[in-house]
């Protein structure tokens, strides 16, 4: 008992460490040592949810803390809002912990903020780094708080395959499903678990069926949400069928909840990319005579290289895509030219997007910007016409 108390001592230090170095100094903003909430004013087009499965803390061992914090250090945009949320598969439960923005602008933000006197309570380029670790330490003790009440000792987390523990990632998820239908932008989720369903639900420690309707059956929708898992399959130990399974069982499992995986491993896969920017389209697709409708959502970074971008038609499902967004700012023409990493309106593994600035549309400082292109797999003969029209803002 003495050894587990020092262990979970050293780890909570550890804990404090990681994201407290920074946060001591005083504020800057008028405001202590507070994370100033004007960053949210940004209103950045992404926001991040950090889940981590209380199930899946071993005492003693917070990489999985360190690795979540560097990937955010790295990637998150000015003012995105990032939320931790504690998962409790074993009930079936979520519980937000903590919510805060990114402190941080670009280059175009700034020169507006010189002329938003009253926009932020002090001057805020001379306060980020003070800023960002007010973020990191807030951040750190809501996954400090995450951790006291999980940890547990590596053998009592080590799953037993002759007698795996009853979870359900699925219904935690489910019951914060709130969060997607009430956001219009891009929710970013990275999610710490092994992802070891076991529930009348679905099992990974049996054989996947076909299909896994899991959106259906609980009426839960994640509304094109993109997921990284990490941790997957790490408490289990056998010849790694129970990790195919995982892999298996939660592709079919987000794709019925409309949600887009675009990583799920035993390592934390997030690109090291922060986007600058952002659009939203509604878009139409003419498929034999018929008009369907969906939205598509591209964020891009400095370079126009998209990040965490997609397309969703509604009668059909959503999809990741990769590529690039290009604009000349001096004649506004503006050309996606991405390619799916997945199907959409055929059976191929990835489908080519492109779309350019219509004439017919009016320039972008005018409203709304009309894009004309197709989608399909070249030498097919598939290659459905497409049409974008750029969101009206709220």
């Amino acid at each position: 008992m003495m050894t587990r108390n020092l262990f979970s001592g050293a780890a909570l230090a550890v804990l404090s460490f990681l994201f407290a170095q920074s946060a001591h100094a005083e504020g800057m903003f008028g405001t202590g040592t507070t994370l100033d909430a004007s960053y949210c004013k940004l209103d950045a087009p992404r926001q991040t949810v950090v889940y981590v499965d209380d199930m899946d803390i071993v005492r003693g061992k917070v990489e999985w803390a360190r690795t979540i914090q560097q990937k955010l250090q790295q990637t998150l945009m000015p003012g995105e809002r990032t939320t931790v949320v504690e998962l409790s598969p074993a009930n079936g439960q979520s519980k937000e912990i903590w919510s805060g923005c990114w402190p941080g602008v670009t280059q175009q933000q700034a020169a507006n903020m010189a002329n938003e006197h009253h926009f932020f309570s002090g001057d805020p380029m001379s306060a980020l780094k003070e800023q960002k670790g007010f973020f990191m330490r807030d951040f750190g003790a809501a996954v400090t708080v995450i951790y006291k009440t999980g940890a547990r000792p590596a053998e009592d987390v080590a799953i037993n395959l002759s007698n795996p523990p009853k979870k359900s990632v699925i219904r935690s998820l489910a019951s914060d499903g709130a969060r997607y239908s009430n956001e219009h932008g891009t929710i970013r989720a990275i999610l710490y678990s092994d992802m070891a369903e076991n529930s009348e639900l679905g099992s990974v420690y049996k054989s996947v069926p076909n299909k896994v309707d899991v959106g259906s059956d609980l009426g839960v929708s994640l509304h094109r949400s993109i997921f990284y898992a990490f941790g997957v399959g790490s408490f289990i130990k056998d010849d790694g069928q129970t990790g195919d399974n995982i892999r298996k069982f939660w592709r079919a499992g987000f794709a019925s909840m409309g949600a887009n995986v675009a990583g799920m491993g035993f390592d934390l896969n997030v690109p090291n990319a922060v986007p600058e920017g952002g659009v939203a389209y509604e878009v139409t697709l003419k498929d034999a005579g018929h008009d369907l409708h969906g939205r598509m959502s591209i964020l891009m970074d400095h370079d126009g290289r998209l990040v965490d971008s997609w397309i969703g038609i509604t009668r059909l499902h959503s999809v990741l895509l990769n590529g690039y967004w290009r604009c000349i700012v001096e004649t506004k023409q503006c050309e996606l030219s991405a390619t799916t990493a997945g199907p959409l309106v055929t059976d191929s593994k990835s489908e080519n997007l492109l779309l350019k600035r219509s004439n017919e549309g009016s320039s972008l400082s005018g409203g709304i910007e009309v894009l004309h292109g197709t989608i399909g797999v070249p030498g097919s003969g598939i290659n459905l016409p497409v049409t974008a029209e750029l969101t009206k803002e709220d």
